[in-house]
């Protein structure tokens, strides 16, 4: 989930590249927040990036 965020640029966008609705996405990334104690989305990214597969896919 986070992944397609970091890929797609924003949460509409990756529900629609998911084929997910928006509320799934934030209520998905909401509990990722929750579990890494990241203040908002960005900083989730930020914190889970080098963890995250390369989207290019190297």
């Amino acid at each position: 989930m986070v992944a397609a965020v970091l890929v797609a640029g924003s949460e509409k966008a990756a529900a629609h590249r998911l084929g997910l609705s928006h509320s799934t996405v934030k209520h998905h990334l909401a509990n990722a927040r929750l579990k890494v104690g990241a203040a908002n989305t960005a900083q989730l990214v930020w914190i889970l990036a080098p963890r995250l597969p390369d989207p290019n896919g190297d």
